[in-house]
């Protein structure tokens, strides 16, 4: 179970304060039907993926698990979207808690070649695995890890049927090769983007290969499906969608996310994308220039509180501070003994302690008035980290209402793939080309 708690943002507490109970009844009923009767976009098909068919589910389950019987690695070739939501479930379910999985997720989510290069130096190709992820099927950064990936597998005279598995759109470039060479391929729904994809194939397969229970992953996902069509304060996503709203307009034009768990660490990570793409915006359904959007801040606690919390307590106030607990942890201990110069800890565990970091900061900043609150998870489970995707997922949808603009696509990304293709010749951008040529060659440098 998820819960949101509002203290640190209620006019009781803070004079800055706001009261969710005025949260105008009308509105609310009016945005929840537009994302639920997908008017606003035809890229809300993430509200379909936690009712995804028994077919589906049964054939991801399948292939993962029929991969990670046979192979010691499982290397996901991605970038953004087809990227993050892997590496936050890896860390969560995996790597944060040193299980040891009988076959390894790596997630490889940029071209550098010194770390790419080496992992592929590293790596046994008989027992390895790639998932090509891109939703266009002709993601550069991807494509060109995969060209290379299948050089060395021929190089080896190894089966490329049997060593990578394509996860895309329906009949694209990409799509096509695979049918044509009888790689196993996954679809992605064309009305999911890539930054709420996680909860379809591009997520869900390497999930089952990591040993996730993605029926329950599902689940918990649905549970909010359901709680975001509530019209009243309960209506979590939209509640959170508000408090982030009201504040904007108060001039907080940074959402700090701090996750009170090494479980969460890479959650950060995976909601700044969904944040900064879909709210960063030059223009609204209006046409109007507005250049809107929140800076998401990526931090942890209780590291972060040793090298961030000053700035937000005495700094700038322009952040609202969202907080992400966990109730009940799997593993904890507490010191036994009286060691003298620390006598206030004996009997302390590293879980109550962690509690306590939490409260005080967060008390800290509210006496201070420095806004924040708290998404609890009950305890780290595949069904509370499910509801913890779909209510950011929808969170952001309907801050997209509150802000009058287009949430799904990404013209700003799309600006440099065009300069990338001039690049590297590709037909029909020729004049981008002589462009971005034109500024390579005035580049001025100083040297030591």
């Amino acid at each position: 179970m998820i819960k949101l708690d509002y203290s640190g943002i209620d006019k009781d507490n803070l004079k800055s304060g706001m009261s969710i109970s005025g949260i105008s009844a009308t509105t609310r009923a009016k945005n929840i039907s537009k994302i639920y009767g997908k008017k606003v976009s035809v890229m809300l098909d993430f509200l379909d993926l936690p009712n995804m068919s028994e077919s589906e589910i049964v054939a991801l389950e399948n292939m993962g698990r029929e991969i990670s019987k046979k192979n010691k690695n499982f290397v996901v070739l991605g970038i953004g979207g087809s990227a993050l939501g892997v590496s936050f479930l890896e860390n969560t379910f995996v790597s944060s808690i040193h299980k040891k999985a009988k076959t390894k997720v790596t997630v490889c989510d940029n071209i550098d070649s010194d770390s790419f290069v080496s992992l592929l130096d590293s790596l046994d190709l008989k027992k390895t695995v790639f998932n090509v992820i891109t939703k266009s099927g002709g993601t550069s950064e991807t494509i060109t890890q995969m060209l290379i990936v299948m050089d060395r597998l021929k190089k080896k005279k190894l089966d490329i049927t049997k060593r990578m598995v394509i996860t895309t759109t329906e009949n694209n470039n990409l799509h096509n090769f695979a049918k044509e060479h009888g790689i196993p391929t996954f679809l992605i729904p064309v009305g999911v983007g890539g930054r709420f994809s996680v909860l379809s194939s591009v997520g869900l397969l390497p999930a089952v290969v990591m040993g996730v229970d993605i029926r329950r992953l599902l689940s918990g996902a649905r549970k909010v499906l359901e709680n975001g069509k509530l019209n009243d304060i309960k209506n979590l996503a939209y509640t959170t969608a508000h408090i982030n709203n009201y504040y904007l307009k108060k001039g907080k034009t940074s959402l700090v996310t701090m996750p009170y768990s090494d479980r969460l660490k890479l959650f950060p990570d995976f909601f700044a994308q969904l944040w900064a793409e879909s709210l960063g915006k030059r223009y609204d359904r209006d046409g109007n220039e507005v250049f809107t959007g929140q800076n998401p801040i990526k931090t942890v606690g209780v590291t972060d509180q040793h090298s961030q919390l000053q700035l937000y307590s005495e700094g700038l106030q322009d952040k609202l501070i969202m907080f992400i607990t966990v109730g009940k942890a799997h593993y904890d201990e507490a010191v036994a003994e009286d060691y003298g110069f620390a006598k206030h800890l004996k009997g302390v565990s590293l879980k109550t302690l962690l509690d306590y970091e939490y409260q005080s900061t967060a008390y800290a900043l509210t006496s201070i008035d420095r806004p924040n609150y708290r998404i609890e998870l009950d305890t780290i489970s595949e069904e509370s980290v499910g509801e913890l995707i779909m209510l950011c997922e929808l969170m952001t949808a309907f801050m997209g209402e509150f802000l009058n603009i287009n949430a799904y696509d990404q013209p700003g990304v799309e600006l440099s793939k065009i300069y990338t293709k001039a690049c590297l010749k590709v037909k029909g951008y020729e004049n981008e080309r002589k462009e971005i040529k034109h500024y390579a060659d005035s580049k001025k440098f100083l040297s030591l």
